[in-house]
Parts: C-alpha cells; structure tokens; sequence
C-alpha cells in the first residue's frame, strides 16, 4: 500500500465530479484517507462470505463478480468491473454483512482504495460524501437493471450485437466461459456468435 498518486487522485476526482461538484476541504480530507495499490491476475479480493471492508476505484485492469450458490457453491460471472470503476458487493460494502459474491481479477490492476472506517468518518463530517455514494449506487444499479433486462427482453444474437464492442474486449483477456455467464448464453453459442459476426 503507497498514498495515492497525484496523477491517480486526479483521475478519481475527475470521475467523482461528474456525479457532484467537491468542495476543496473534502478533497484534501478524501485524499488523506485513500490509498494506491497493485493486484495480479488471480487475485481475489474479496472473498464469499466475508464483510468488504474495503471499497476500490480501478485505475487500470479488469475484475469480475462471482456469485456463489449458498448450497452447491457453485460459482458463476455476474458482472465484470473495467477502468475507471468502483468496486463494492450488494450487500456488502455499505451494509457490512457477509459477501454473496467473490470478487476476482482478471488483469494485473491498479486500485485506489478506501476502508469502511474511513469512509464512515467521511460521511460523517461532509454530507457531500453520502451523496456521491447514492449517485454513485444508483448509476451502477441502473447499468446492473439494463443488463438483467437485456438478458430476459433480447434473444441471443440482439443481446450479443447490442453488447458486442465490450464482449469483444473481454473476449481478448479472459475466459469465453465467464463472458457466457454473464450474458446468460452457453459458451458454444457465444463461440459461434464471434464466429458468424
């Protein structure tokens, strides 16, 4: 763990600030309570069952969300986080109870971070961070609404053409079989699909 770069702390407030304009104490405090590091590919970050005691915003590299069956313990991609992303499970980070996912990186990455205990002092002391969080929660949630719709509106080749430009990147670092699940299609139909189109 290293404090956050100059070059990285401008990157998150540039995200931050399209979602709210920060006044200058907030961003000196905010700053003092991030940090900067490095995952390998394989990593996992946070594990099932366990309470995200950490939120991150990826500078660079790809993770996925895995969730896990309660029963069989089988696991299967929900969702898969690029640059510029924040990280957190629902539940998870804001509730702190136990995980229902595992989240796993795909690509070596760079991540900003913050810890619960910091993020609740912030919360705390400015009401802008409460709500850059909700702002924040609820573009990923409508993304997350768009994609479970797409999977129970959309047949299989409109689904793959409406999302073809991002399977594409995914398909060039990582496994055919976690991109097929989390566009809710075998893996021999997506494999087909790159084929034909």
């Amino acid at each position: 763990m290293n404090p956050i770069s100059d070059a990285s702390f401008h990157k998150l407030i540039q995200i931050l600030e399209t979602y709210f304009v920060l006044n200058h104490m907030f961003k000196i405090t905010l700053r003092s309570r991030l940090q900067e590091t490095a995952y390998k590919k394989g990593s996992r970050i946070l594990n099932f069952h366990e309470k995200q005691q950490i939120v991150w915003f990826m500078l660079e590299g790809l993770a996925r969300e895995i969730r896990v069956n309660t029963e069989t313990f089988e696991e299967k991609t929900m969702w898969f986080w690029s640059e510029m992303s924040f990280l957190y499970t629902t539940p998870g980070f804001f509730s702190q109870q136990p995980s229902e996912c595992t989240i796993e990186i795909l690509k070596d990455c760079r991540m900003v971070l913050m810890s619960y205990k910091d993020w609740t002092l912030l919360k705390d002391e400015f009401k802008e961070t409460e709500i850059v969080t909700e702002k924040i929660r609820g573009t990923y949630d409508k993304l997350r609404q768009e994609h479970i719709d797409d999977i129970k509106n959309l047949n299989t080749v409109d689904r793959y053409f409406k999302h073809k430009q991002f399977l594409l990147q995914l398909l060039g670092v990582t496994k055919l079989k976690y991109v097929a699940e989390y566009m809710s299609m075998s893996a021999d139909r997506l494999g087909r699909l790159r084929k034909k189109y």
